[in-house]
């Protein structure tokens, strides 16, 4: 109505938006333990590994080895489990297993998580073709990262399972690990090694954690592999020849480290783990900060476009993109439908995977020495 008479007032905003990525990182695992499907969740490892004690669980069972294995990398986030029954029929475990990721793909939605995982594992059982299968599709669906446990039996076993998979969305790792005297799953070690970093590493301090490569990384806790994996630098070497199809490895080098931090794509582009978790970081910061716009007046456009130029502003200011750019895609646009594409172009900083050095002789200096001796 119109109020012709006082003193009237509105409120009104013409700002760009603030665009906050998600630096959590919540480890979703799958894993046999009782008689009944169950999702729940822990505020930690640490939490999750104090009920398995209490439940009678012991360094010998996949879950208490599983929760030790992330308690040890010292990180601080939710652990969202779907407990399945155990059976000790190989096909009906694997059917409990694959209906466990489905439990736990519904987890944001389930009132009693309501957090989606950014890390999927089944410990130990992931080396099934098609558990692996399974996961890399709920990681899909989730915008997550697979992690895959590959316990071949040797290098040549190792290649094979890896050639089943062509996908941005998992992270491929060789083998058990030695852990407070016992062998413990890697994709536990890793997922927690990768959520450690993800929230700033040793300080704390690093907000962009989850846009780096967390190869080369001291995996904690870790005194031994079940399979020996020979590395050397400078030289072929056997976790070289992994890594170049898609297979990572927990190696001794100057301490037991992560090596290798590629995915199975088939696209170059997207086989850098690493861009691919920041790419769908940003993404989803980007579409969160603009969910205000939807069905608001046209010209908000503007603040829309602002808002994104400042994220990415940001970003390339940390060194953490190299540059960007954003415009509106007249072709991919319907003004009339109210139908509106912005194209965002940008590249993250890519992790130095390759560092040669050429080391030559020469007889330049020939001269220069025997000038230097006539000269004394």
């Amino acid at each position: 109505m119109n109020l012709n008479f006082g003193i009237n007032g509105s409120i009104a905003v013409e700002a760009a938006r603030p665009v906050l990525v998600d630096s959590s990182t919540p480890i979703g695992v799958v894993v046999p333990m009782g008689t009944a499907a169950v999702l729940t969740y822990y505020n930690n490892a640490k939490a999750w590994k104090e009920y398995l004690i209490t439940q009678g669980q012991t360094h010998d069972d996949l879950p208490y080895q599983t929760a030790a294995a992330i308690a040890l990398q010292g990180v601080h986030t939710k652990i969202i489990v779907a407990y399945v029954p155990v059976d000790n029929d190989t096909a009906v475990q694997r059917t409990h297993l694959l209906d466990g990721l489905d439990l736990l793909k519904s987890a944001p939605y389930d009132d009693r998580v309501l957090d989606r995982p950014d890390l999927v594992i089944v410990p130990r059982h992931s080396y099934d073709t098609a558990v692996a299968a399974k996961i890399d599709a709920v990681a899909a669906t989730l915008r997550a990262t697979g992690i895959i446990d590959v316990t071949a039996p040797d290098e040549a076993a190792a290649t094979a399972f890896a050639q089943n998979f062509g996908s941005r969305y998992l992270l491929l790792y060789r083998g058990s690990v030695k852990m407070e005297g016992k062998l413990y799953p890697a994709s536990a070690a890793i997922a927690g090694l990768i959520a450690y970093w993800d929230a700033g590493g040793d300080n704390g301090a690093d907000e962009f954690g989850y846009a780096r490569s967390h190869s080369n990384r001291i995996v904690k806790g870790v005194s031994g592999s079940e399979v020996p994996i020979e590395y050397f630098d400078g030289q072929d070497c056997e976790a070289r020849r992994l890594r170049q199809k898609g297979v990572g490895a927990i190696v001794r080098d100057v301490g037991w480290r992560s090596y290798g931090f590629e995915t199975t794509d088939i696209d170059p582009i997207w086989q850098s783990l690493e861009r691919v978790r920041a790419f769908y970081r940003w993404l989803d910061a980007v579409i969160g900060a603009n969910k205000w716009a939807r069905d608001r007046s046209a010209d908000q456009l503007i603040w829309v476009k602002k808002t994104c130029a400042e994220f990415f502003k940001n970003l390339t200011g940390a060194g953490i993109a190299l540059g960007y750019e954003i415009a509106l895609d007249a072709s991919r646009s319907d003004v009339t439908a109210g139908k509106f594409t912005f194209v965002l172009k940008t590249a993250n900083m890519p992790a130095i995977r390759e560092l040669d050095f050429i080391l030559t002789f020469t007889d330049a200096y020939n001269n220069a020495f025997i000038e230097w001796v006539n000269n004394q």
